[in-house]
């Protein structure tokens, strides 16, 4: 008879044990944030009511009566007492046993709207993501699927290869990465860096090539080639500025304004917050003399306002290329991602300037009798009308840019006349305990268990109202481009009141931390499974705060006109990890001439010049409208 080996396991047993074992933590996830709703248990209400009715009334009354009337209570009277206990106790057991009932199915579909939730967005997510490439067209479809795939930390060289394949054309280049792959999976660095050396010279022009079209999804292959993949810890860079403009589709009543790929990532914010991510925010803060603390709000608000525009022209512009893209017959075929201004802008004139020669010669086409014509030129037409909208907006955009930066230089010279006469060691950056001068503020954004049930029950119903099911193919038919922004704006409605999106402050310290990867999420897991794993990969996201130091050393130094000293320098680097070369730089900036600083452009970069609409866009939309009008 043979026996089975002593170390040898199950498979099998051990997918099934992770499995209870996700299953179980996820439960238990769901059952904290639905008790949080209302954190009284039964057990403690019954005591209560015991405890008050019976021990506690009877020692009142026979406390009253020896005071009152200066002996113990009659036989009558103990019967009285005894009698009105038992009738009140009874009462209020009978109405807290109404009201408990009650809660309980309140409990259970509040827990029901949590699972449903927890289950949905997982699966949303994906269907966002499948929407963004049916919205492409030709190679673009290709390059936006092959750099999803490419975002996956766990993509098996075979999925590598097939994404090098899809992005550079080439089987043998494919190969060659798909191969290095396989060596960074087993830790053979020296085999790495042998094959990179020898086919750099190969592979290099053909980056350069495609980094043109798709500079994200070049970044991401030339890493594979050079054997390093995506790190959980590091998580996943975010579409920056997706909050303002979901914000703007909001206020303009416009979802032209929002793109699918700001629908990913509000997806994917909504799912760490109630998965229990924690996003430290780091901003200054003065307490002090009167006069000194108005001059720093006011040049605190002033330096929000020019981000906000200098975000905002940029935003814009992403979103006119992004519908420019996803409309066929288009000049533009790639979204927008990884692209200057200036190309962006340049891009979505050529792509309007064909659209208007297009309405041209189909109104021609239709004015010499060929109606079949007038359907293409009908399209054609609301789509330049759509462009032009969000074009007004971009010129409008950067128009505020120079509006903001002009206000922000103005604060600036009061800060600095202000502070002129006070000794340097008032306007100092304060390090120590106390709570009075000019100091770095911390405060996280984050979900307590009650927002996080508040949060679900508030999705929970649009999703129902919507029709949209938890069933991944039913998901797909029941989600469309209008759907999913819709539900990206219920999204920044249901976490407003929790975390405060709308502030300035909020959406920078989202934009410059770095989202989870959710990418171990499959849609035919369930609720507690996905609550699990979701807990666990927000927990695997390292917190990254030298970015954020170093922004604020250098308002520091450059608006606030504060020397950055070896204390700061060094609390900087121990508290939050900022560079230390950088710090020195800024530390070496010469301060002394003060008024020379209001000659200083605050721009973080220079803005296109947008310029108003072209006539001949507007001539072919009014040709084509005169043959509309026609019967």
């Amino acid at each position: 008879m043979l026996l089975p080996l002593p170390f040898q396991r199950k498979s099998t047993t051990t997918q099934e044990t992770s499995q209870v074992r996700l299953e179980r933590e996820g439960r238990n996830e769901i059952r904290r944030i639905t008790a949080a709703v209302d954190k009284v248990p039964w057990s403690v209400s019954l005591m209560q009511i015991l405890w008050t009715a019976g021990p506690v009334t009877l020692l009142g009354a026979w406390g009253g009566y020896l005071l009152g009337y200066g002996k113990a209570p009659t036989m009558e009277n103990y019967v009285f007492f005894i009698s009105y206990t038992v009738i009140t106790g009874a009462a209020g057991i009978l109405a807290n046993l109404g009201y408990h009932l009650t809660r309980g199915r309140k409990a259970e579909k509040t827990s029901g709207q949590i699972e449903q939730v927890i289950k949905a967005l997982p699966e949303l997510l994906l269907v966002t993501r499948d929407l963004i490439v049916d919205n492409l067209e030709g190679d673009a479809r290709r390059r936006e699927a092959a750099a999803m795939l490419l975002r996956k930390h766990d993509l098996s060289p075979e999925g590598v290869e097939l994404a090098a394949i899809e992005l550079l054309d080439d089987r043998e280049s494919a190969r060659l990465i798909g191969q290095i792959d396989v060596y960074r999976r087993v830790g053979l660095h020296a085999r790495i860096r042998d094959l990179v050396a020898q086919y750099r010279d190969t592979l290099e022009p053909q980056f350069n090539a495609l980094y043109e079209a798709a500079p994200i999804a070049t970044h991401l292959l030339r890493e594979r080639f050079e054997g390093r993949a995506p790190d959980l810890h590091q998580g996943v860079p975010r579409d920056e500025n997706f909050i303002e403009r979901v914000m703007a589709a909001i206020e303009q009543d416009n979802d032209l304004l929002m793109t699918l790929q700001d629908v990913e990532e509000m997806l994917i914010l909504a799912f760490e917050l109630i998965s229990g991510r924690e996003i430290p925010v780091l901003s200054f803060e003065y307490r002090g003399r009167w006069r000194l603390a108005q001059a720093f709000d006011n040049l605190e608000e002033a330096r929000a306002r020019q981000r906000i525009a200098q975000a905002t022209g940029l935003s814009r512009l992403k979103a006119l290329n992004v519908y420019l893209a996803e409309q066929s017959g288009t000049l533009v075929e790639d979204a927008a991602s990884g692209l200057r201004a200036e190309l962006l802008l340049e891009r979505s004139v050529k792509a309007m300037d064909a659209l208007a020669e297009q309405i041209v010669h189909l109104a021609q086409a239709v004015e010499a009798g060929q109606e079949e014509r007038k359907r293409a030129l009908r399209t054609k037409s609301d789509i330049l009308a759509n462009a032009i909208q969000l074009y007004k907006s971009v010129s409008s955009a950067y128009e505020q840019v120079g509006r903001s930066h002009a206000q922000l230089l103005k604060s600036v010279d009061r800060w600095e006349r202000i502070t002129a006469s006070l000794s340097d060691d008032t306007t100092r950056l304060r390090l120590g305990p106390g709570r009075r001068g000019l100091r770095i503020r911390e405060r996280t954004i984050a979900l307590d268990d009650e927002a996080k049930a508040r949060v679900c029950k508030h999705l929970a119903r649009y999703l129902t109202q919507a029709g949209i099911t938890s069933r991944h193919r039913d998901t797909r038919l029941s989600v469309g481009v209008d759907a999913a922004k819709r539900l990206a704006i219920e999204i920044f409605i249901a976490l407003e009141p929790h975390v405060g999106l709308s502030q300035p402050a909020t959406q920078r310290a989202i934009n410059s931390s770095n989202a989870a990867d959710f990418g171990q999420i499959e849609p035919n897991l369930s609720a507690a499974a996905k609550a699990a794993l979701g807990a666990s990969m927000v927990r695997e996201v390292d917190t990254e705060l030298s970015r954020a130091a170093e922004s604020l050393a250098l308002a520091l130094v450059r608006h606030y006109r504060v020397e950055l000293e070896p204390a700061a320098i060094e609390f900087l680097k121990r508290q939050y990890g900022a560079r230390d070369s950088t710090l020195k730089m800024l530390s070496n900036i010469n301060l002394s001439g003060r008024g020379d600083s209001r000659n200083v452009s605050f721009l973080s970069h220079r803005p296109p010049a947008v310029g108003s609409p072209h006539r001949d866009w507007y001539r072919a939309l009014v040709r084509a409208r005169r043959l509309f009008g026609r019967r």
